[in-house]
């Protein structure tokens, strides 16, 4: 069975839209977080990424992984590091 909630929020006339407190709570997220639209089957579901912290750039490349370096990029620009 789904748990499925449905929240309401308006959209601003600079067309900006405000993250309900408690999906932020819920999900942990902060300002510089990106919210992610994907469009499939005539639906738009949303997906929070977060921002890569200095913590996990400086963890890269230290854990005796053969990764190279583009991968590694990929990996922080999809918010996976």
């Amino acid at each position: 069975m789904s748990d499925t909630q449905q929240i309401r929020t308006r959209i601003s006339k600079g067309y900006q839209v405000v993250v309900p407190a408690k999906l932020r709570r819920q999900y942990k997220v902060d300002a510089g977080d990106e919210v992610l639209w994907i469009v499939t089957n005539g639906d738009v579901i949303t997906r929070f990424r977060k921002r890569p912290s200095i913590a996990n750039i400086l963890g890269i490349g230290h854990g005796g992984s053969n990764e190279s370096s583009v991968s590694l990029k990929k990996r922080i620009q999809k918010g996976e590091a």
